[in-house]
């Protein structure tokens, strides 16, 4: 074999690879969107100045502010983690919500006597976006990363 020939063959093998690695990209980059669109979560963060006789927390959500609030920590008390002189930071993942729907969330502590305490006057509401700005950059970098390699490997083969 010539050099030429061995180096033409190298050439295809390099393009093909560039291009199985572009492919390789926009694939990851639409199931990263596809995954995002199908499975979104609401993080709801909240902080505790101190905690006496605080055994933990609920956690409430309704469809709308003046709504029917329904608890979403089915599992259990939210345990505390704080003291009488310090409180803690707390974070509850749910992930029982829909894209584009806003939720509306009230904390409610409870005490180890059972006396509970809702912050009614502490509502917060969340709209889950359709995309968060972190996935519009990822698939972003990922779909021009994918073109840019495909691409390449197109220039490589064409220049055979």
């Amino acid at each position: 074999m010539t050099t030429q020939v061995v180096a033409e063959q190298q050439q295809r093998q390099s393009s093909k690879v560039f291009i199985s690695l572009g492919a390789l990209w926009l694939l990851l980059a639409a199931i990263h969107l596809v995954y995002q669109l199908s499975n979104p979560t609401v993080e709801v963060r909240w902080e505790t100045a101190t905690e006496v006789n605080t055994a933990g927390f609920n956690l409430y959500r309704s469809d709308e502010s003046d709504g029917e609030f329904v608890q979403i920590n089915v599992g259990g008390l939210i345990a505390s983690e704080g003291e009488a002189v310090s409180g803690a930071s707390y974070t509850f993942v749910d992930d029982t919500v829909e894209v584009g729907k806003t939720y509306y969330y009230v904390l409610e502590e409870v005490e180890f006597n059972a006396a509970t305490r809702r912050y009614e006057d502490d509502i917060f509401a969340y709209e889950v976006p359709y995309v968060t700005w972190w996935t519009a950059v990822l698939t972003a970098v990922s779909i021009l990363v994918g073109l840019a390699l495909v691409v390449t490997g197109l220039k490589e083969e064409r220049s055979l």
